[in-house]
């Protein structure tokens, strides 16, 4: 299996645009894609039957009877009992050839590729192009992972970096602010904070 265009999800925690280095220098593109019951369980069987034959290939490849299979799956009931698909790219790897750089690639809901795509955030509906590839490590096992090569965005909700979105009536009798702008920008260049 070359290539697979998953059903369409509603995405929690897009890494899409820029790669995130938490955890890895290299950056690494990712999104959890939460999913029904019905689409998650059609994905999985063409992914199942996949796996199987990637993973009789491994224990052959090892010549041993079996091998362990990863406890880490990308398509997983959650503790939430939600259906999730988790899908990642890293964004550089060095070569013998030299750096080697990814991306994933952006469409809108039209099929038309985004060269400058927005800022796209948790609970933008979308569906994915992914290519799933099969992995042996002594210490964990045989297992999977969905490598991240697309995404087009059928409905987007913009990442703004938070908090401003947030706005309140206004409550009699409570506590209101003075406007410090200037009147702050001058005292503190007199010393003489008021704390």
């Amino acid at each position: 299996m070359k290539q697979l265009t998953t059903p369409i999800g509603t995405a929690l925690y897009p890494k899409l645009t820029t790669p995130d280095t938490k955890f890895d220098d290299n950056g690494i593109y990712s999104v959890k894609l939460m999913l029904t019951k019905e689409d998650f369980d059609g994905l999985a069987k063409k992914i199942d039957p996949w796996f199987e034959a990637e993973y009789n290939r491994l224990v052959t490849e090892s010549g041993k009877k079996k091998l362990d299979r990863s406890q880490r799956c990308p398509l997983k009931q959650n503790d939430d009992g939600e259906y999730e698909l988790y899908a990642k790219q890293v964004a550089q790897r060095e070569t013998k050839k030299g750096l080697l750089t990814f991306g994933v690639a952006l469409f809108d809901s039209a099929g038309k590729k985004m060269n400058n795509p927005p800022n796209i955030g948790s609970g933008s509906t979308m569906r994915l192009g992914v290519e799933p590839v099969a992995w042996f490590s002594p210490m964990m096992g045989v297992g999977y992972t969905l490598r991240l090569k697309a995404a087009q965005i059928i409905e987007l909700k913009e990442f703004d970096g938070g908090g401003s979105n947030f706005s309140f009536d206004a409550e009699e009798g409570g506590f209101v602010s003075e406007d410090l702008g200037e009147a702050f920008e001058t005292e503190t260049k007199d010393a003489s904070i008021p704390f």
